[in-house]
């Protein structure tokens, strides 16, 4: 099977499993180069202006706006699903293009009233589905709400065992509403070069050398990995100058990314199910005299947010958690994750968004892949803690 052959393939089973067609369906080696592409072209179509976004998120998510030469927007965020709810209608300055609707952890619900708001105002809805392979935001009939919905197989999503890839899903409804924008995005994809012999380097000796810099400590394995990143043998999730607003050129992926991404969405479905099932277990058994009662979610979530009534308390749960070999995140800790090395690059200001500058202190990320046997004994020991959850984030 060639490079053609194993993208069709991967097409036709994001199609399969998501109820769309495989024609519209575009790869790309990092989520965020798809992304990018996108902005361009918006920019290219509709000119220069604003795209409302939200700081609780990765600088891999506001970098392709800012590359493109849009400027972001940021709304707070909806503490109940730690991503931006129904704008206030003063954020459309009247050169918005868009509004990326984010799924945070995968939890997505009802966001009907985002597509409104995008109709309302003329705006492009970009759904950022990174933490959610597949799935979309849809209406009650089943309809995709988004107009460009972004997809990804990289570190730390979904799929495990996958480290590099992206999946862009353009709506073709989209070629009614503005068919020069469409072309203009489909031209950009088919035009995406290959990996060079350096980044096919990179990309199949990733597992190794991040096995070899996880078994070295401290400051030898800050040092090793930072060699690794200067000498051009590691790919890292995040370099260094993507913290300053920049972004490498965008590729597509290659027939070894492929087959590897091809191999896990055989095994999607069951993934889901261990991680709703999970999900669940949090529900029914975070429960005593430390912890107030949660509400129900029913998605299979990337991971399962609680909310600490301090940040010394979160602090506490995450280092004695982490003690006791489990790998714990604090999406997004801190905001901009891993930080920008300027706020005014990125035109951000801390005292415009107090909810997600408050929750990214407090949050704690319970992990959802574990085996029912591991989650029921992070259950236990969280009940140790004498450090109430003040609540879970839920969907509405």
């Amino acid at each position: 099977m060639n490079y053609e052959e194993s993208s069709q393939k991967i097409r036709e089973k994001l199609a399969a499993i998501s109820q769309t067609n495989a024609e519209d369906w575009h790869l790309c080696l990092k989520a965020r180069f798809g992304m990018a592409l996108v902005f361009e072209a918006i920019r290219d179509k509709l000119g220069a202006g604003e795209v409302i976004t939200t700081p609780y998120t990765c600088i891999t998510a506001i970098n392709p706006i800012l590359v493109a030469g849009l400027t972001p927007i940021y709304h707070d965020i909806d503490a109940s699903i730690l991503s931006t709810g129904k704008p206030d209608d003063k954020y459309c300055k009247g050169k918005t293009k868009a509004i990326v609707m984010q799924h945070t952890l995968g939890m997505i619900g009802d966001k009907t009233s985002l597509r409104k708001y995008a109709d309302k105002h003329k705006l492009l809805l970009i759904e950022d589905a990174a933490h959610c392979v597949t799935r979309f935001a849809r209406n009650k009939d089943g309809k995709i709400l988004a107009d460009i919905s972004v997809h990804s197989f990289g570190v730390e999503k979904i799929l495990t065992g996958t480290k590099f890839g992206g999946a862009i899903y353009i709506n073709p409804e989209l070629k009614v509403k503005n068919p020069a924008l469409y072309e203009r995005i489909v031209e950009k994809f088919n035009k995406l070069k290959a990996p060079n012999f350096h980044m096919n380097f990179r990309v199949r000796t990733y597992r190794l050398n991040n096995a070899i810099i996880q078994r070295l400590h401290g400051n030898l394995r800050r040092n090793f990995r930072s060699f690794e990143i200067k000498a051009g043998i590691l790919e890292p999730p995040i370099y260094p100058f993507e913290q300053d607003g920049q972004q490498d050129e965008p590729l597509t992926t290659n027939k070894y990314i492929n087959e590897r991404i091809s191999n896990q969405l055989e095994i999607l479905k069951s993934n889901y199910i261990r991680r709703s099932a999970n999900v669940d277990l949090y529900h029914t058994t975070l429960r005593s005299k430390h912890f107030a009662k949660v509400s129900k979610i029913k998605e299979p979530l990337l991971a399962f947010p609680i909310l600490f009534e301090t940040e010394e308390k979160a602090n506490q749960a995450y280092d004695m958690l982490s003690s006791e070999g489990f790998f714990i995140r604090r999406w997004y800790s801190p905001l901009l994750y891993p930080g920008p090395n300027s706020l005014k690059i990125y035109r951000y200001n801390p005292k415009n968004a107090p909810i997600a500058e408050d929750v990214s202190r407090r949050v704690l990320c319970l992990p959802t892949d574990l085996p029912v046997i591991e989650t029921k004994r992070i259950v236990e020991l969280l009940k140790d803690l004498k450090a109430p959850v003040e609540k879970a984030v839920e969907n509405k």
